[in-house]
């Protein structure tokens, strides 16, 4: 199988353990682990790249276990493949055992534990770490205002499955895309699709809390007086709304309004609209024209307890709003 990208020779090896944790905090970050038995002789080989959006961890081999501990409250999401040996781990409160021909798909804020663990002396894996805007990105188009700590997802994907067997291929795709044809660099669009594509396709066959809405969608829309709200909300949202206004926008009582998103939207008018104005301050804050100052730019889109405002936007995006003004400046 040396066509197949998943398996070829890593670019990257070494026989200390703090040599590793070097060459992953590098390019992702930081996380908790807890190293091999001293009694065990450890060697590890590894292709670490990180793009807008992805992480990529291809050709991981160990010969001795060890294990990741919870690093974040973040809402990445880490799909690990295992090739040889296992993956077992906490996910929330469920305890679950990857094999090969699995996916492990871990949420990051609900990962507490992930020991990778040798079979006959040999633990080898890919992982596809998904970061926080392209999950956000995703999860936002399909189910609006959902998040993904919430979502409940299953933690095991059987690769032999029709939904598993085309995930493992868009995977294999990524991986070489990012690391061998540079796809990443070549054509940016084609990746970013790649990347919806994967994303899309575990939130849509993997059951989760909010799967029998993939159906109800499809047969029921939103009703009109929901849709006239958003729109309303979209038009208006740097503006001091109340939820009397929204409702007398779109012509129904404070009680439909909360109902109607509650059932369509899966959160409250107040949190779907905290939600559009944090998009809204993140797209402005990451224009390399914008000159204002974090604390204006939430203040224009209607946030006026700047403490609030940073922790909800870290909740939301995986960082602080200073942080991204530092990016693209």
């Amino acid at each position: 199988m040396q066509h197949d990208p998943f398996y070829a020779p890593a670019a990257l090896s070494g026989t200390a353990f703090e040599d590793l944790l070097a060459t992953f905090h590098s390019q992702v970050p930081t996380f908790k682990a807890s190293p091999p038995s001293p009694r065990q002789s450890f060697r590890w080989k590894s292709d670490v790249a990180v793009w807008p959006g992805l992480g990529v961890f291809r050709r991981n081999r160990y010969t001795a276990d060890w294990a990741v501990t919870k690093r974040a409250n973040d809402e990445h999401l880490s799909i690990i493949l295992p090739i040889a040996g296992v993956a077992d781990a906490t996910i929330g409160t469920r305890a679950s055992t990857a094999p090969p021909l699995t996916a492990l798909l871990a949420p990051t804020s609900l990962s507490h534990h992930i020991k990778l663990r040798c079979v006959d002396g040999e633990y080898a894996s890919v992982t596809l770490m998904f970061d926080v805007e392209a999950v956000s990105r995703v999860l936002s188009a399909t189910f609006d205002a959902a998040k993904l700590s919430r979502l409940d997802l299953t933690p095991i994907l059987d690769l032999s499955t029709g939904a598993g067997a085309t995930f493992n291929l868009l995977a294999q795709t990524i991986a070489s895309g990012v690391l061998d044809a540079r796809l990443s660099e070549r054509s940016p669009l084609a990746m970013s699709l790649l990347v919806e594509s994967a994303l899309r396709l575990i939130f849509e066959h993997v059951p989760h809390r909010l799967s029998f809405r993939l159906n109800r969608d499809r047969l029921q829309a939103a009703p009109r007086y929901v849709r006239r709200a958003v729109d309303f909300m979209h038009a208006n949202m740097h503006q001091p709304l109340t939820m009397i206004d929204i409702a007398e926008a779109a012509g129904i009582s404070v009680r439909s309004l909360q109902a109607g998103f509650r059932t369509f939207k899966d959160a409250t008018p107040a949190a779907y609209l905290r939600q559009i104005r944090l998009d809204a301050v993140r797209a402005e804050l990451s224009l390399s024209e914008n000159r204002l100052p974090v604390g204006e730019v939430a203040l224009k889109w209607g946030f006026t307890q700047m403490g609030r405002f940073a922790a909800q936007y870290h909740a939301r995006f995986g960082h602080y709003p200073s942080e991204m003004l530092m990016r693209t400046r």
